[in-house]
């Protein structure tokens, strides 16, 4: 691997400082910006979001990367929290823990694919844990 897991990246074009990570990083950063303060399920929760993506490879991508990394898709890649998460938190040691353990790790949401902080519109078998609402798209 050659590299520490949560550390510091530079803001490039894009998500270009991403690219060429592993899976465990990715996720784990992901896990991090997206849901620092939630509980342990609410770190699953949204991890398991970007694993029940991966199963829709046409939609989504077949790796992490590619899931995590479509613009506009996980907006906590955007953030400073992603770039350079503060590695002395317990909740990235929870984060990269989920990361680096996804396979075995309770899945709390079921196969929904979306998450957010609002409760969403057009939207089908919703259910909220912490401050996120996890949900699947109601297509009209």
């Amino acid at each position: 691997m050659g590299y520490n897991y949560g550390e510091p990246l530079s803001d490039k074009y894009g998500l270009l400082e991403f690219y060429g990570r592993d899976s465990i990083d990715l996720l784990a950063r992901m896990i991090f910006s997206e849901a620092r303060g939630e509980s342990w399920k609410g770190k699953q929760a949204v991890a398991h979001v970007a694993k029940n993506r991966k199963k829709h490879p046409s939609d989504f991508g077949d790796t992490y990367e590619k899931v995590l990394l479509d613009p506009g898709q996980f907006k906590g890649m955007d953030k400073l929290d992603a770039r350079k998460p503060d590695t002395s938190l317990q909740s990235w040691h929870d984060s990269l823990y989920i990361a680096q353990n996804i396979d075995s790790q309770y899945n709390p949401i079921g196969n929904r694919l979306y998450f957010g902080t609002s409760y969403p519109s057009r939207a089908t078998d919703v259910i909220q844990i912490g401050n996120h609402y996890f949900y699947n798209m109601k297509w009209i």
